[in-house]
């Protein structure tokens, strides 16, 4: 799925039909057009960094070679929002303590799981689906930011009250739920 794709629901539930008439007979956009299109984008990637580091991280598990004890997050290739887990060569989880620019390792760190900020995307960029986000819980949330930012309050808490209980569906645990044994006393 493309960013253009989500914004395509997103003027569908914000009113801005031409857009999405013009963008399917290939027709070019007005100034003013193009403008609200520039702010969607925005809003677009506020709201993915919001998913990522409010709800649900992003994870990406990488190699390192930390020796000295010390991991710069400089040194790894996203934007850190939180480490998880060190490991070692055996995979075995390392100790650690997180700091502002670096975590202090006890041992030899060979993978680190971290979560990041995702990048900012443009128009025609595709967007990673994980963890179940798909178009219909990204235009909710691009439809609130969209709406607040054009001076429509009211109108904007109906998306994000949406927005969230997606959200939130998304974010709760699946699968079985074990409840500890009876016990009689």
């Amino acid at each position: 799925m493309t960013l253009k794709d989500i914004l395509k629901l997103v003027c569908e539930f914000v009113n801005e039909k031409e857009i999405v008439s013009k963008w399917e007979n290939n027709e070019s956009l007005t100034t003013k057009q193009s403008e609200k299109v520039g702010r969607m984008v925005k809003c677009f990637n506020l709201v993915n960094q919001e998913i990522a580091s409010d709800f649900l991280p992003f994870l990406f598990e990488e190699a390192v070679n930390v020796t000295n004890g010390v991991l710069s997050y400089s040194t790894l290739t996203k934007n850190v929002i939180n480490i998880y887990q060190l490991k070692d060569s055996l995979g075995r989880s390392l100790e650690f303590r997180n700091f502002p620019n670096y975590v202090e390792v006890k041992g030899v760190a060979k993978k680190v799981i971290y979560s990041f900020l995702p990048d900012e995307l443009g128009l025609n960029d595709n967007v990673p689906t994980a963890r179940g986000l798909t178009a219909r819980v990204y235009a909710y949330g691009v439809a609130c930011e969209y709406l607040l930012l054009e001076g429509f309050g009211s109108d904007a808490e109906i998306w994000e009250e949406r927005f969230k209980e997606s959200l939130f569906v998304l974010s709760r645990k699946r699968g079985e739920h074990r409840l500890p044994k009876r016990r009689f006393i």
